[in-house]
């Protein structure tokens, strides 16, 4: 169903000539891409191996990124137990290090948006902002909230 899926965005996001409605190909696919349970569980399980391949690639420089200090990572000896535990489970949350490493692999920027919770002075208040992966290309900004991200378009 996967490469099914993949042949229909290629389908629906190249330019047809023949008539046919891309407006119309794009809410499908948006449809498709939304449903639970659905076409979108397999992109996001191809996404998560991706992201853990990249991370085995480069161990040593990633297995850096985890911090001994907090509780839901101590116990991390290696990459590959993290990545079993933390990258490759369907319904686990993405960290930074996961979005940092799946930036890199798909050589995508992500800039990731989000308020931080605290008090600012009166006119002050931004969203924070972090970025990943490379500079220039394709590039994608998400807003941040507890365990979700949300696509960010620009008008």
């Amino acid at each position: 169903e996967l490469v099914e899926l993949f042949d229909f965005i290629s389908a629906s996001t190249s330019i047809d000539s023949n008539g046919v409605d891309v407006d119309e190909k794009l809410k499908e696919m948006h449809t498709r891409l939304n449903e639970e349970n659905g076409s979108s569980d397999y992109c996001t399980w191809f996404l998560r191996v991706i992201t853990a391949a990249h991370l085995k690639s480069d161990a040593d420089r990633f297995m850096l990124f985890l911090d001994a200090s907090d509780d839901t990572v101590d116990h991390y000896l290696d990459i590959a137990t993290f990545c079993s535990r933390e990258v490759e489970p369907m319904g686990k949350e993405c960290g930074m290090v996961q979005v940092t490493a799946l930036a890199e692999a798909m050589n995508v920027r992500v800039n990731v948006e989000y308020l931080d919770g605290r008090d600012l002075a009166e006119g002050s208040k931004k969203l924070m902002r972090y970025e990943f992966g490379p500079n220039g290309g394709l590039e994608v900004t998400l807003l941040y909230r507890p365990g979700h991200y949300d696509i960010l378009y620009k008008f």
